[in-house]
């Protein structure tokens, strides 16, 4: 199964190739080994310089798959091929560079996602390339200076603060909602001031737990109290995961 989807992708790739506002196309996540696992589908980042084919034209281009979608902002585009779900996001190249570069600040950087759209430029498998650019751009983040990840660690850092303030907010006024919400923030914070501790970029959502754990730093029990937040089952009260909460920010806070 994995090399239908290595061929679809190279399908894809062929299409956009004809594009000549498409300087490089590149497989954002590692494909899945299982067809039946749930996050099996096709991620590309396609990389463009001016303006993009109307959807309708889009569309046109991708005949040989079905069901085609178009998002509203006109950025993403989905549809199967060969029973494969294809996802494609649209990446305007000056933008992305303005961003590397911190022209639009760090505010603007983390607007959406944290770094994972970082992640995705370092680690993404070329489908083809036009010029050296996604190259330069991979290695400017890989040499990203300690200034970066310091203003990371006190972004990250204040916003794991924040949802710790709202989990006992939130315990205090007896609201399970805002609980939830709360601590589904505090774990993201969490997880990116720990990537940015230790020098690397958030990888997708999907892939946060197994990743954070592999990390070379993390505070001592951090698997355990991780978990009791985690865990539905735990038999914690929202009372006593904030306190857990409490106790791994502080370690986290030593690192």
């Amino acid at each position: 199964m994995k090399g239908k989807a290595v061929r679809a992708a190279e399908r894809v790739a062929q299409a956009l190739q004809a594009w000549p506002q498409v300087h490089c196309a590149a497989l954002g996540e590692p494909i899945a080994e299982d067809f039946y696992d749930p996050y099996y589908f096709l991620s590309i980042d396609v990389y463009h310089s001016g303006g993009l084919p109307p959807a309708e034209s889009r569309c046109d281009s991708f005949s040989f798959g079905g069901g085609f979608e178009s998002s509203q902002s006109n950025r993403k585009d989905r549809f199967l091929l060969d029973r494969i779900p294809i996802r494609l996001e649209y990446k305007d190249m000056a933008g992305m560079e303005d961003l590397i570069d911190g022209k639009g600040g760090l505010q603007e950087s983390l607007r959406e996602g944290g770094t994972y759209g970082f992640y995705r430029i370092v680690n993404s498998e070329i489908l083809f390339h036009r010029d050296d650019w996604l190259l330069r751009m991979r290695k400017k983040l890989e040499n990203m200076p300690q200034t970066f990840w310091d203003l990371l660690r006190r972004k990250f850092q204040s916003r794991m603060e924040h949802f710790l303030g709202d989990m006992g907010a939130a315990v205090m006024r007896g609201d399970d909602l805002f609980f939830l919400i709360a601590a589904a923030g505090f774990v993201r914070s969490t997880c990116a001031l720990l990537f940015a501790v230790n020098r690397r970029f958030e990888p997708s959502p999907r892939l946060l737990a197994e990743q954070v754990m592999s990390l070379p730093i993390l505070p001592d029990t951090f698997e355990g109290r991780f978990g009791s937040i985690l865990r539905s089952d735990s038999g914690l009260s929202p009372g006593k995961k904030r306190e857990v909460a409490e106790l791994l920010a502080r370690n986290t806070l030593n690192l």
